[in-house]
């Protein structure tokens, strides 16, 4: 009995989660903006690094900096994913790359706006208005056709810069580990 149970959940979780294909635009649209977002602070502050830093030290932060990205971005793709498996499948999983996308678009959105706006500032940044606002319009975007089209379209084609990021992420997260234990 135990084992049909194990099976049936197994294929539960499995028919809940989106497919592979779908996933990689999302993920992709992740990248996009969290890569884009460290890499606009990093260039931002190199210049004043370089009166102080040496090359590898530089290097290292970077490495550092690339490490972080991956962790945070996979966590983030668990967000839309806990949400695919939660809600029905109707209202999430069918449409996962638009709402995914536009759920990590204002997700992480907001973040950057209190990261600029609130510096300094500690505690809860996301309240429950404001994710009941991002809800809203997470759902919204799939109702406008041109929103949804423009979603799907700037994910989709983010998907290039998964050939660059995760290959310098991986090698990043080697260097830290490596750079950990030595």
């Amino acid at each position: 009995m135990n084992v049909l149970r194990e099976r049936f959940s197994k294929l539960a979780l499995q028919n809940r989660l989106p497919k592979i294909t779908q996933i990689t635009p999302v993920y992709a649209m992740i990248v996009l903006i969290v890569y884009s977002w460290t890499t606009l602070q990093f260039f931002w502050k190199l210049p004043s690094w370089l009166h102080f830093l040496s090359l590898t030290d530089i290097l290292s932060v970077f490495a550092y900096a690339m490490a972080t990205n991956l962790l945070e971005s996979l966590f983030v793709l668990l967000i839309p994913l806990a949400l695919a498996v939660v809600l029905p499948p109707k209202w999430f999983s069918d449409k996962f790359v638009v709402y995914g996308s536009s759920l990590a678009l204002l997700l992480l959105g907001y973040a950057m706006y209190f990261s600029l706006k609130l510096k300094g500032v500690e505690g809860v940044l996301i309240t429950i208005p404001a994710i009941a606002v991002i809800g809203l319009l997470m759902f919204g975007i799939e109702k406008i056709g041109i929103a949804r089209k423009a979603i799907e379209i700037l994910s989709d084609r983010a998907i290039v810069f998964l050939y660059l990021s995760i290959p310098i992420s991986l090698i990043s997260l080697c260097v830290v580990i490596v750079r950990n234990l030595l």
